[in-house]
């Protein structure tokens, strides 16, 4: 042996080895061992053969033999200065033993390599779908054995058959996504036609195309996108029947996950008649009750109030006068949310223009704990603050002291204190430096700033003429957070302060109705803290960045004692929220062992943090589980119960798989053709709620082709909503014979109240009121939107949800109005044959409007003829028809209480205003043909013949808001309405 080892130990000559090592060669020898090939000289070095990326090699170096081992790190080794016969005996020993080693590897892995690369060559006909959690496993296995191998083997160290299985695996490696999506598209091909029979007679009617792909495609996780009327339960139905057909699972494998009983029965009905299987369908309260039952050893019981919202309302109102009041000692608490955080606080600057801001005004009815309305949430928290410190005041009196030189409208200051006399003005401005590093005041950016400090220093000399004492607060004092307190201060050389006891506040409360107000939202709070798996920890983080801070953390120190009594009350019992989350919780402990392998979900889009967080749990305890979710985003639209529509549109980073290192690999199946609506309808829905670019676009084959506009608007006056109706109804009836209308309201109030009535007068028509909400998934020949305003509760609405329900809610959409598109498009939606959208001509909706403005959306217009809006010159509000009982006509604007602007008709027609034909006309014009000279100061102000102490001239309509005048042309050229 020791001979046989010195034979194979080869070393350069004293002259190579003078000429090389200064060259930097310090390797002067090496040996063929049994443990590898051993590095002689310099730093030493063992080379095992399976270090080697290919066989030894030789090179000519200074005409010198050298000996270059490649290595499988990508470097090479070389030892210079061998002789000829010493290097080519040394390559042919080390390249024996590379061979050898070849043979040897192959050998202890040559079933493992058989059965992989013949799960490979399958992938040139798959039986199976190849998703990527079939495809994994024989990836890494495949990995693994293209380790143990060089980089590159000899010609004919394999054989023929051998080398082909190496090759197949190696292929595989080198793009495994490319690999994965030809096999995919091999498989889909075959499949569809292996199961056409099966497809085209599993429902009543053969699957359309897209459903076939729906139901032959088995990704880890598959989306399929269904949208409005486009035969979503016949996937569901049919991907079901095709796994157990197919022997993917057995029926105890697959799980049907629905958001209602009704929807769960159907399909398992269904799927019963078509394949004969049973398969279990359950809603997901049902699925978290099985569990615990099944972890716990009994059926949890049902908290009383878990199915009964008004018991639950009560639950919490009794807790938060009862125990936070009383046992928590929380009534100071309870008195400043009450007299401050109440309403969420949003000041003018916030607010691009005047008109928006008085919209959210309005949307809240500013009333004070005295019961009156007031104009801003400063002047709220004014007015609270003396209420609860026993200062009986007026709010916004007549001036005590006649002002006969006052050529603006009566003085009313913000507030007189009963007692004192003492008057308080609030005024609107907040402090800036400017660019000399000085301090100055500014107003809200759309405020004529230097009018209103004009105005300011009006008031206060009309105080300092009179004697009478006024205390003055600003907007800057609410944002330096010192605004009561510093009226405090202000106030206390003249009034006695008597703090309301803390019983006498909560029956005040009570009677105004703002602690059950309140109620609401704490009935929503806690089930989607709980439902979304929160504490109060997240909530604290969420609550520092929150739009109002400051009222965020007031919340949540009165919620943290209302939630943790709450719990106590439960005694041992459960919500519908703590159904979901506990069994989520036994299923990632692995307390429950999930049986199912295929989670069919109906609905995605409603789905929850917290249902998502079951799913997820139920996919993570098998590798090869599946999750098939059916939904349409563009029907998304109940974000107020907790659905997140973001676990949508991020579908493959929440349930995807992972594949050659890549992540949240899914796929996603559009539908696209709808068995409901005609191309007029279909169509422009589309368009419309594709206008939120977060929506996920989508193709939309429609029904039919209609060869008339399929949406209409019928356009109604003031309080002509049920003529309009009715004659709406009419023309269906006489034009169309028996047919069935659904009525939509965006409200349940809107259910007409002679609906009984119209039944009766309309027999050929099947008529039925819901709310859009109530009508998603029903369809009918005709759908009528009713009362599509722009107000309050209009559609769209303009009630918002507490901004507080954020600290817990899926975070909000920052298009506008994003919710209540894509509820308009499921009342679109809903119709066959046509729509009818009837809205006040006076204040059509903001939807209305957007569908007759642009051409491409093919809606008509009908009823009254509609008035040009008319905007108000004081705060860019709509300018409204008042007609009196005595048939004269006058125009307000929209927000009388805020704003009050009025302006007279035109005195020709006496039925329209006046309006400018471009900004910079020098005269308005009605639509009855009469022209007035434009008003210079007041921009919406036309001029009219007026007799002042000096004589006649032109004055302003808007006078004594805007005193601009004119002199009144010469006789000969006289000028006014024409």
């Amino acid at each position: 042996m020791e001979n046989s080892v010195a034979n194979k130990r080869k070393r350069r000559s004293a002259l190579a080895g003078a000429i090389l090592r200064p060259l930097g060669h310090l390797y002067w020898g090496l040996e063929l061992t049994d443990a590898g090939i051993e590095l002689l000289g310099g730093p030493g070095r063992r080379v095992a053969i399976a270090e080697l990326a290919s066989p030894a090699e030789t090179k000519r170096f200074f005409g010198f033999s050298s000996v270059v081992l490649p290595l499988r790190d990508g470097t090479s080794l070389t030892v210079a200065g061998l002789g000829h016969s010493d290097t080519t005996s040394i390559i042919h020993d080390a390249n024996e033993a590379f061979r050898h080693h070849i043979l040897k590897v192959f050998a202890k892995d040559e079933a493992e390599i058989a059965t992989v690369s013949e799960a490979v060559a399958r992938l040139d006909s798959p039986r199976r779908y190849p998703s990527a959690s079939l495809l994994a496993p024989f990836l890494e296995r495949a990995s693994h054995i293209s380790t143990a191998f060089p980089e590159r083997i000899p010609t004919g160290v394999l054989s023929v058959e051998q080398d082909a299985m190496l090759e197949a695996l190696r292929a595989l490696l080198h793009d495994p996504q490319k690999a994965r999506g030809r096999a995919i598209e091999r498989f889909i091909e075959a499949e569809l036609e292996n199961v056409r029979t099966f497809l085209d007679t599993i429902e009543s009617n053969p699957l359309t195309p897209e459903q076939r792909l729906a139901v032959v495609t088995d990704e880890d996780a598959t989306l399929v996108l269904a949208g409005a009327g486009s035969g979503k339960t016949s996937v569901i139905v049919g991907k079901a029947a095709y796994l157990i057909e197919r022997g993917i699972r057995r029926p105890e494998e697959i799980l049907l996950m629905a958001f209602g009983r009704d929807a769960a029965a159907e399909m398992v009905g269904r799927i019963k008649e078509r394949s004969g299987a049973d398969v279990e369908a359950l809603t997901f309260h049902a699925l978290g009750y099985e569990i615990i039952r099944k972890v716990e050893g009994s059926a949890p019981a049902l908290a009383a109030h878990a199915s009964d919202d008004a018991q639950f309302r009560k639950l919490l109102r009794e807790i938060l006068v009862e125990d936070i009041a009383k046992k928590w000692r929380l009534g100071g608490l309870l008195k400043d949310w009450f007299s401050e955080f109440y309403w969420p606080y949003k000041s003018e600057w916030d607010f691009k223009n005047k008109n928006a801001y008085y919209r959210y005004v309005e949307a809240h009815e500013l009333r004070t704990l005295a019961g009156e309305r007031v104009r801003s949430f400063e002047e709220l928290e004014i007015a609270n603050w003396l209420y609860v410190n026993g200062i009986e005041y007026e709010y916004e009196p007549v001036y005590e002291h006649p002002l006969p030189k006052n050529d603006r409208r009566a003085y009313t200051p913000d507030f007189r204190l009963k007692e004192s006399g003492v008057y308080i003005e609030h005024f609107g401005i907040r402090k800036v430096r400017g660019p000399d590093g000085g301090i100055r005041l500014t107003t809200a950016p759309y405020i004529d700033h230097d009018r209103y400090l004009a105005d300011m220093e009006w008031k206060r000399q009309v105080h300092r003429e009179h004697s009478t004492v006024l205390v003055e607060t600003f907007s800057y004092e609410q944002v330096e957070g010192r605004l009561t307190k510093g009226l405090g201060e202000k106030l206390e050389p003249y009034v006695t302060f008597s703090p309301i006891p803390e019983d006498s506040l909560l029956n005040t409360l009570s009677g105004m109705g703002q602690i059950d107000t309140f109620t609401q939202t704490l009935a929503t709070f806690p089930r989607h803290f709980k439902g979304s798996g929160m504490t109060i920890e997240k909530c604290r983080s969420r609550s520092a960045s929150a739009e109002d801070s400051k009222r965020a953390k007031a919340f949540l120190r009165l919620f943290e004692p209302l939630f943790e009594t709450y719990q106590e009350r439960l005694e041992g019992r459960i919500d519908f929220e703590d159904m979901i989350h506990r069994a989520a919780e036994h299923v990632e402990a692995g307390r429950f062992q999930s049986p199912y392998r295929h989670l069919l979900v109906d609905e995605f889009q409603d789905i929850s943090e917290g249902r998502a967080r079951l799913l997820r749990a139920l996919k993570n305890q098998h590798a090869d589980a599946r999750i098939f979710a059916v939904g349409d985003d563009w029907q998304s639209i109940y974000r107020f119960a907790g659905s997140d529509i973001h676990l949508m549109r991020s579908f493959g980073q929440e349930f995807g798989g992972t594949f050659a290192g890549e992540e949240n690999i899914h796929s996603t199946v559009d539908l696209g053709r709808t068995f409901r609506s005609v191309d007029k309808i279909a169509l422009p829905a589309r368009r419309f709620v594709l206008q939120n670019p977060s929506q996920i676009d989508k193709k939309v084959i429609p029904a039919s082709d209609a060869k008339d506009p399929a949406i209409s608007v019928t356009y109604y006056e003031s309080g002509q909503d049920g003529d309009a109706l009715r004659s709406t109804l009419q023309g269906l009836s006489t034009r169309l014979g028996e047919a069935s209308v659904l009525l939509l309201g965006r409200y349940n109030f809107l259910r007409p109240r002679d609906f009984e009535q119209l039944t009766a007068a309309f027999p050929r028509l099947n008529l039925r009121f819901m709310t859009v909400h109530g009508s998603k998934g029903l369809e009918a020949d005709h759908v009528v939107i009713l009362r599509a305003t722009n107000d309050l509760m209009g559609f769209p609405s303009e009630i918002v949800d507490d901004p507080l329900l954020n600290l817990v809610l899926p975070k909000p959409e920052k298009f506008d109005h994003a919710e209540e598109r894509r509820l308009f498009y499921v009342a679109l939606t809903r119709a066959r044959k046509t729509v009818t959208i009837l809205a006040d001509r006076d204040q059509p909706s903001a939807f209305v409007e957007e569908l007759l403005s642009k051409p491409e959306y093919q809606t008509i217009q009908r009823g009254a003829a509609v008035i040009a809006v008319h905007r108000c010159g004081a705060c860019g509000g709509r300018m409204l028809a008042d007609t009196s009982g005595y048939g004269h006509t006058s125009f307000h604007c929209e927000h009388k209480f805020l704003c009050g602007e009025r302006l007279p008709p035109c005195s020709v027609c006496g039925q329209d205003l006046p309006i400018k034909v471009n900004p910079d006309a020098d005269h308005l014009a009605c639509a009855c043909g009469a022209q007035y000279p434009a008003c210079p100061e007041y921009g919406d102000g036309w001029l009219v013949e007026r007799k002042g102490r000096h004589g006649r001239f032109l004055g302003c309509v808007n006078y004594p808001a805007c005193k601009g005048t004119k002199p009144l042309p010469k006789p000969h050229a006289r000028s006014g309405p024409t």
